[in-house]
């Protein structure tokens, strides 16, 4: 399926690009000691389940956080929603999601934002630990305020 070839084209696309500055930084041939390129994340953001066809991708800079949510509003990935959380260290986590149901976050924190591209008004909405809802989010790109983001411990794709 299209849908299913762009998301992999995409994250092979983000992997390549955060592969490239290592693999530069740690030539023989590099004429001065290479700084650690990927530090350890301050947090690990996780959502779970992640199902068949549905991703995590690690963002290096904000310019890959905006391109993963750009490609989330395309007709290719029409039926996704997707979000996108800061590490804690500079870089971001990004999930595609298109299956129905309740999700478990951990580690939610700053620079959160999404993109509804579902189909027929499904919603994506966020829960707080008593598993009451704090934010409901239609078709379209959101950022997600941190008061919000922070409380988050369930999602709701649709």
């Amino acid at each position: 399926m299209r849908t299913h070839s762009m998301l992999r084209a995409f994250v092979a696309f983000i992997g390549l690009v955060l592969a490239v500055p290592t693999v530069i930084a740690t030539s023989p041939t590099s004429a001065r000691a290479a700084p650690d390129v990927v530090a350890a994340a301050a947090w690990n953001p996780r959502v779970v389940p992640l199902y068949s066809n549905e991703t995590k991708v690690a963002l290096d800079s904000a310019e890959a956080r905006k391109r993963f949510l750009d490609l989330c509003q395309t007709e290719d990935l029409n039926g996704y929603a997707c979000i996108t959380v800061g590490d804690g260290d500079g870089t971001h986590s990004g999930f595609a999601m298109f299956k129905c149901g309740w999700r478990k976050v951990y580690d939610f924190i700053n620079a959160g934002a999404l993109v509804n591209n579902q189909y027929g008004g499904a919603r994506v909405r966020l829960y707080n630990a008593a598993e009451a809802e704090i934010a409901s989010y239609g078709n379209g790109r959101f950022g997600i305020p941190n008061e919000i983001l922070y409380a988050t411990e369930w999602i709701s794709i649709c």
